[in-house]
């Protein structure tokens, strides 16, 4: 009995001492490939890209590889290196890494299979992404400027409240002749020699209108707040007020 749990304690400990070294051997570091600059359209690339070995365990160096050529040896972090798909034929190619660790060991990364393209091909590609989506995005650009522009041309008044605080933009502002409130001119308005002929946001009157200085859209504002204030209400007479008031125009009438 004695002799059987001995000779089953020693399989145990020859197991571990076989099947330890091979798990940490096969521990896999992680390889990211990032473009620094170029083409990269799911597993087509083209240009300047980057290995780079995520969250390292502790290491001594790492090599990199392109299908079984050494790129380079990097001896400390960040362990990363830039490559240029142009330097290697146009094809397949299998990427990654292997770590040495302070010990000794041998730590593989994962394998990152790219098809390296031409710079025509990468070209010609990222066009057939691009054209479709600046079309889009131009299409998007013009449809909101049209509605902006149509709404201003169209004769719509804002409904910005006298004496309203405002700001007048990289064109500043001016003040229309015709209602006297100062506005935002417009990068859709005409110009003129000398100023601007300008559609005024308050009473959607055009006019020619110049650029007016910040002193005098001030005074315009003050007006505009004076005309906003509410008048005093006049005090009713009492009728014994009235009596006397009639008291006194009547010494003046004729007899």
């Amino acid at each position: 009995m004695l002799a059987r749990k001995i000779f089953a304690a020693l399989r145990v400990a020859v197991l571990c001492s076989l099947v330890l070294p091979v798990m940490a051997q096969g521990e896999e570091l992680q390889l990211a490939v990032r473009r620094n600059f170029g083409y990269g359209g799911g597993s087509q690339i083209q240009g300047n890209f980057r290995m780079e070995i995520l969250d390292p365990p502790p290491l001594a160096s790492v090599t990199f590889k392109i299908d079984e050529a050494v790129v380079a040896i990097v001896t400390e972090p960040p362990f990363r290196i830039d490559f240029d798909t142009d330097d290697y034929p146009v094809g397949w190619h299998e990427l990654s890494a292997v770590g040495q660790t302070p010990d000794g060991q041998a730590l593989t990364s994962n394998v990152r299979r790219f098809e390296f393209v031409s710079a025509e091909a990468g070209w010609a590609a990222a066009r057939a992404i691009m054209i479709p989506l600046f079309s889009v995005v131009g299409v998007a650009i013009l449809f909101g400027v049209g509605i902006q522009l149509w709404t201003s041309l169209s004769g719509g008044k804002s409904a910005l409240p006298l004496g309203a605080p405002r700001k007048y933009g990289l064109l500043g502002g001016a003040i229309c002749p015709k209602c006297g409130r100062p506005f935002s001119l417009h990068w859709w308005g005409f110009n003129a020699v000398g100023g601007k002929f300008d559609r005024c946001d308050h009473c959607g009157k055009w006019s020619f209108v110049r650029r007016a200085s910040r002193e005098k859209l001030a005074e315009a504002e003050a007006a505009e707040l004076a005309m906003a204030q509410p008048e005093t209400p006049v005090a009713e007479m009492s009728a014994e007020e009235k009596l006397k008031r009639q008291l006194d125009e009547s010494r003046f009438d004729n007899p």
